[in-house]
């Protein structure tokens, strides 16, 4: 494979202009002429008093946090936490740090059943759930399936954001398109889709979303993580040389 395998591929990342740095430096070293298109923005709770006491005070055995967005959320009493914190990839568990606090458990898979593993014994624990208020109950009820008490709180609003005219033309004229979120992938779909452009999902509950909103999935990451999208799209155009 070439060493900048993306290199003149045009490459539109959808995720927050505040939260795509780190990915769209990674493809622009490989060589990829990147534009950020955000299709939703990432909102504070306007009372975020019941994250904030049980994170603070809360008897819990874990918090488990699913994105950096629900560390950020949990905001400076997570370092007096009395539980132990679980990052479900490299980026929430950075923010972890950053905010002080070692992560005591990060999959290797971001999926249900190798979180889950790797938090057992669960029977009898309590965990704490910070997330997005449109989040899936899937790894929540794997949770309590195992015998742990879930308390899933809102952290965060995830809202959609519509695009302008000029950034949808920017989108059906690349090469690639990366979706990080359902959210993004309906948020897309409602907007028109993005065409006949490669369509890339960060895993596949993110596929699975967008193929029900209607849109063609071409590429999938085999691990849900940005470093993941970025084997994805080296491999699948380095292929093409």
């Amino acid at each position: 494979m070439a060493e900048r395998p993306l290199e003149g591929r045009r490459i539109v990342v959808t995720r927050p202009r505040e939260h795509a740095g780190a990915l769209t430096g990674r493809l622009e070293q490989l060589g990829a002429e990147v534009t950020i298109v955000p299709l939703i923005a990432i909102a504070p709770l306007e009372d975020d008093s019941e994250l904030t006491a049980l994170v603070e005070h809360g008897d819990h055995d874990w918090i488990v946090f699913t994105s950096a967005n629900a560390v950020r959320a949990a905001g400076p009493g997570l370092e007096s936490a009395r539980a132990r914190a679980a990052a479900v990839g490299p980026a929430t568990a950075q923010a972890l740090r950053d905010a002080g606090v070692e992560p005591a458990f990060s999959p290797d898979v971001f999926a249900a059943l190798e979180i889950a593993d790797g938090l057992e014994p669960l029977s009898g624990a309590r965990v704490l759930l910070p997330q997005s208020e449109i989040a899936e109950p899937v790894l929540a009820d794997e949770l309590r399936a195992r015998g742990a008490t879930v308390d899933a709180v809102e952290a965060y609003r995830t809202v959609p954001r519509d695009a302008t005219e000029a950034e949808l033309e920017d989108v059906r004229a690349a090469d690639a398109v990366v979706l990080m979120s359902g959210s993004a992938a309906r948020g897309l779909a409602q907007q028109g889709g993005a065409g006949s452009v490669l369509v890339v999902c960060i895993g596949p509950r993110t596929a699975e979303a967008a193929s029900d909103a209607g849109l063609a999935v071409g590429l999938t990451a085999h691990e849900a993580t940005a470093e993941g999208i970025i084997e994805a799209l080296s491999s699948h155009f380095g292929e093409r040389e």
